[in-house]
């Protein structure tokens, strides 16, 4: 139970040090965001999307701009934007790595800067409903490129389908004070199954019987059907 305790609150100090997840620890390096991260990779000389021709590369990259300007411009939205949300589970949650007066400040802060963003990009003075009709949008373009392949480009994952499982597993398995913006993305079938199969392939034999895997495990499984 420590491990996983401590694994939290390692992932909450180096994401807020950093300021972006994803990010991977190798030695004395820390690289953060995913396409610093596939750049990384790249240099040691492994790429997911060796396999695909321009073409494939150019709708890949395009793919992944509509995820980020989409997705994750919604999911900040509802984390930081709506108040009762902000009040009832961001702020705790952001600041309890930290003492108080310090979680308080940094959560303040951290909200400050993304309703700043939200201004920035026109997403201020949007409507949650506003805001979850282009989640619906965006899960209908993946849903449709998706189809009944088991990743989007055939049989081999990519970089989009990390960047995609990483927003739409967060999406679906994230609690929240209203379950709108995961049920937006279990109107699409393909999308959510997708997301069980991307996490028994790669992340589940990984993890450690334990009984807090296992109800982990449990509790994930109820919230992707």
């Amino acid at each position: 139970m420590m491990f996983y305790r401590h694994k939290k609150l390692l992932l909450k100090y180096i994401s807020h040090f950093t300021g972006k997840v994803p990010f991977i620890h190798v030695g004395n390096q820390v690289v953060s965001e995913l396409g610093p991260i596939v750049q990384f990779v790249k240099a040691k000389g492994h790429s997911l999307s060796d396999g695909l021709d321009e073409v494939q590369k150019a709708e890949m990259k395009a793919y992944m701009e509509l995820v980020n300007n989409m997705l994750l411009t919604a999911e900040l939205y509802l984390q930081w934007c709506d108040d009762v949300t902000v009040e009832e589970i961001t702020h705790p949650r952001y600041g309890s790595p930290y003492p108080w007066p310090l979680n308080r400040i940094l959560s303040y802060q951290k909200q400050w800067e993304v309703r700043r963003k939200m201004k920035a990009i026109g997403w201020a003075g949007k409507t949650l409903e506003q805001v979850l009709e282009d989640v619906d949008q965006c899960c209908q373009a993946l849903s449709q490129r998706l189809g009944t392949q088991p990743y989007f480009f055939n049989k081999q994952p990519t970089e989009l389908d990390a960047l995609v499982f990483g927003h739409l597993f967060t999406i679906l398995t994230t609690q929240l004070t209203t379950d709108e913006l995961s049920e937006k993305v279990k109107n699409y079938s393909n999308l959510t199954a997708f997301c069980r199969r991307i996490e028994q392939q790669y992340f589940e034999g990984h993890d450690k019987d334990s009984s807090t895997t296992v109800a982990a495990r449990s509790a994930k499984r109820s919230l992707l059907r």
